[in-house]
């Protein structure tokens, strides 16, 4: 699902290290990614039959797209 992927996380970056930060902001700003993912993923899995109708999706493709594990 496309619209998944257009939820960005926060920015930790120590300007200090260059345009790429520390690498604890690079893993930081992956962990933000995923659970931002993961948590949109939840929401659309208690979403109900009306409302998924609204957004143009079937109860079976939610509840697929919520089981996907979160390193996906």
């Amino acid at each position: 699902m496309d619209t998944i992927g257009t939820i960005r996380p926060l920015r930790f970056v120590d300007e200090s290290q260059g345009p790429e930060g520390h690498v604890f902001a690079r893993l930081w700003r992956f962990y933000c990614a995923r659970a931002a993912k993961r948590r949109s993923r939840l929401a659309l899995g208690e979403l109900s039959a009306d409302l998924l109708k609204d957004i143009g999706l079937t109860e079976a493709e939610a509840r697929r797209e919520a089981a996907v594990p979160f390193w996906r």
